[in-house]
């Protein structure tokens, strides 16, 4: 064995030593800056937790609503259809209330064209039921011929299809003639009151109605009662007369006619 290797055999377990004792200084540097720095952490802890932080904090406020929101319709499509049935509804009626309108407007025209023609034949038709005279025939004849008949419309007076103010003069006898329709035929005139019916029709069969609203009475020579009275449209029917104050006598004044006889007239407003 060499001298060398002598000498390297005695160094070896010296430096072996050697590194045992700096790892073991090393570990207790180690530990004991490891000691610090938790009991530096500590420290801190709990200095904060007793001062209670540096920082305050903000407490965070409600927001304030000024007022609630709209209830939102749960079922919008719903309510969507029932504005729009009704909305057609309306329009449907309103178009049913368009053609009813021109319905009747068409129907006036038509009606107010019929009453305002001229039938062929003048002769018309008296129901006065006060009087139990029923469908008589009015005959456009002043004669005494036509007289003895019946009833007779005085020429020169108005007709109820005339559209302007018309008075329809009808004369007829208070006694008359036996087999025919004169007979009593306006015997009761003076019991006619006002509101009585008085009906007239046409040969076209067209049907005018009155009501009774004057009675009086004139003499013979008073022919103004047949004239037409503005604004009316209107039926006067007249019997002869004792006098006429004296509606009821029968004397020889109803037959001949004379200065002192009067006439009773009996007068209705058309109301259809």
């Amino acid at each position: 064995m060499s001298l060398m290797d002598t000498k390297q055999r005695k160094t070896r377990p010296s430096q072996m030593r050697k590194f045992r004792q700096r790892r073991r200084t090393g570990g207790f540097i180690f530990a004991g800056l490891l000691v610090l720095i938790l009991g530096a952490l500590a420290f801190s802890g709990i200095t904060s937790a007793l001062s209670g932080g540096s920082e305050t904090v903000e407490r965070v406020q409600e927001p304030a609503v000024e007022e609630a929101p709209r209830a939102v319709s749960e079922e919008p499509a719903e309510e969507a259809r029932a504005e729009e049935e009704a909305a057609r509804q309306r329009a449907a009626e309103e178009e049913e209330a368009r053609r009813a309108a021109e319905e009747r407007r068409a129907e006036e025209e038509r009606a107010a064209a019929e009453a305002a023609r001229t039938p062929d034949d003048p002769t018309m038709y008296l129901t006065v039921p006060k009087l139990g005279v029923y469908s008589h025939t009015v005959r456009n004849d002043s004669s005494e011929e036509a007289l003895g008949q019946g009833a007779i419309k005085v020429p020169g007076t108005g007709f109820p299809w005339e559209d302007e103010s018309t008075n329809t003069y009808i004369a007829g006898h208070r006694i008359g003639w036996p087999g025919t329709e004169s007979d009593y035929q306006f015997y009761n005139l003076p019991l006619m009151q006002q509101g009585d019916e008085v009906l007239l029709e046409d040969s076209e069969g067209r049907v005018y109605k009155y009501q009774v609203t004057e009675i009086f009475a004139v003499s013979p020579s008073d022919s103004q009662v047949m004239e037409a009275i503005p604004g009316r449209d209107v039926v006067s029917l007249q019997t002869c007369t004792e006098t006429p104050n004296d509606w009821w006598t029968i004397g020889p004044s109803l037959y001949g006619g004379g200065p002192e006889s009067g006439r009773l007239v009996v007068r209705a407003d058309r109301v259809a």
